[in-house]
Order: C-alpha cells, then sequence, then structure tokens
C-alpha cells in the first residue's frame, strides 16, 4: 500500500509503548538509559528499521508523492477494495471471510447445500478457482487458511489501479466461478 515494491510494510497500533518494550535491546538489568526518558530511540519500535535503507525508501515515496498525495492513493485503494467487497457480498456463490478494513480482501466460495459438500470440497473448489485465474494471466491471487478453510485474497495496491481494473477483475472471477459448475 505505501509503493515499496519489496521489503517495507508499515504496522499500524494503538499503543506504541507495548511494541517499544517488545523491541527494546537493552535489558532491565543494565539500566543503561532511561526507557522513558525524553529521547526516541528507533532501534526500539521495530526489528532492523534502520538496515537496507528501508526507511529511505519510504522517504523517496513521501518525497515522489508528498503526504497528500500518498494519502490520496490510500484512501482510493481503500475505497477501491470496498468496492469489491461489496461484490463478494452480493454475489451469494461468495462470502466474505473477514472484514475489509484496509486494501485487502479475504473471500471464497461458499459451500453448496449439498450434505456430501465438507470442507474439503469447499477448499478444493477455491484452490481450483485461484489456480484457473492465476494460470490465465488476467489477475493473481494469493490465498491463506482462516478458521481452517482456504480463503482467496485480493488487495489493491499497485499505484495505477483504477475502479475498472477492480471492476474486470470481478468480472473474471465470477465468469470462471461459472465455468466451475461445468467442470
Amino acid at each position: 500500500m505505501l509503493f515499496v515494491p519489496f521489503d517495507f510494510s508499515a504496522l499500524y497500533l494503538r499503543d506504541l509503548e507495548r511494541l517499544r518494550r517488545l523491541f527494546t535491546l537493552v535489558p532491565e538489568y543494565l539500566h543503561l538509559r532511561d526507557p522513558v526518558g525524553p529521547e526516541i530511540n528507533y532501534m526500539d519500535y521495530g526489528v532492523q528499521l534502520g538496515r537496507r535503507f528501508r526507511s529511505l525508501k519510504l522517504w523517496f515515496v513521501i518525497r515522489h508523492y508528498g503526504i497528500e498525495g500518498l494519502q490520496h492513493h490510500i484512501r482510493e485503494h481503500v475505497r477501491l477494495a470496498q468496492q469489491f467487497a461489496a461484490g463478494v457480498r452480493d454475489d451469494s456463490r461468495f462470502e466474505l471471510a473477514a472484514p475489509a478494513q484496509l486494501n485487502l480482501v479475504c473471500f471464497r466460495l461458499r459451500a453448496t447445500d449439498r450434505a456430501d459438500q465438507d470442507r474439503t470440497d469447499q477448499d478444493q473448489a477455491n484452490q481450483l478457482l485461484m489456480e484457473r485465474l492465476n494460470r490465465s494471466g488476467d489477475l493473481y491471487l494469493t490465498h491463506t487458511k482462516l478458521d481452517g478453510k482456504l480463503t482467496l485474497r485480493f488487495c489493491v495496491g499497485q499505484t495505477n489501479t483504477q475502479a475498472r481494473h477492480v471492476e474486470r477483475t470481478w468480472r473474471r472471477i465470477q465468469e470462471e466461478t461459472g465455468k466451475l459448475g461445468n467442470s
């Protein structure tokens, strides 16, 4: 979401002190510095924050887009993900596997009403759908397991993604799902 293609991510949290306690490298018994002092030691806020110029990557992105431009893109990606999630909710063949809060939508095919349909069959159907879509080259989905069920993941994050791309992606998923019934 932050347009840094590799080896960088942002972490959103409410309790910064908890994160600092987790990553503090100075053991309590040494008391080399006041852990609640006015200084901010960024090494206490994440693993390897300064290595491989991770912070420099974000600096270049902010310099290019500006804070307002970056905010615009993030808000647009969240909006597009919500648009995709609405399509999932509106199609009775699918279900959202988790709330779509940022730019990631986790969804899956619903289990059919047949009594012999079990989780394995549902997982296989989702796996087959993902493989067919990925093989087509039209789009690429990833997957995870949520509540023990194979779940497809759609993420909006490329800088030039527009509503038409999301709409075309959803149509392709619906088309390929329709073909699954005939295989």
